[in-house]
């Protein structure tokens, strides 16, 4: 019976959650520092997202999806990035970050990282 009750609370929100679509062109802006990371090679934003989409245990997560501090960027607030091309039917895209902060300006960046609230969308692209 309680699990017929728990079912009856969550179902109707499975229906009615609403989920958002990026596309290239979107342009953000960080409110919060250190609150998304941007990764400068593909292969490892691939290998972090396969570990989150597998779900795999703490220790397994950490061997496969662990990603050299030199090679990340942790958004700051002020920095502003757009959504450049998709990747992988869009669980990850490629980002042209406008920050004076680093000498690189392209990254890559998890689509679920995006849905953080340190985030606002400035602009919807075409």
């Amino acid at each position: 019976m309680k699990l017929f009750n728990i079912l009856i609370l969550i179902l109707p929100l499975t229906f009615f959650a609403e989920e958002i679509i990026y596309k290239e062109g979107d342009s953000f802006e960080s409110n919060r520092s250190h609150s998304v990371v941007l990764y400068a090679y593909k292969a490892d934003a691939r290998r972090v997202n396969n570990a989150l989409q597998f779900s795999f245990n703490a220790d397994e997560f950490m061997k496969y999806a662990a990603v050299d501090s030199r090679d990340i960027y942790k958004v700051r607030r002020g920095d502003a990035f757009v959504l450049t091309e998709s990747i992988k039917d869009g669980d990850i895209f490629k980002v042209i970050l406008s920050s004076k902060r680093t000498n690189n300006e392209k990254y890559f960046v998890l689509s679920k990282d995006l849905k953080d609230n340190s985030l606002s969308q400035l602009e919807t692209g075409t």
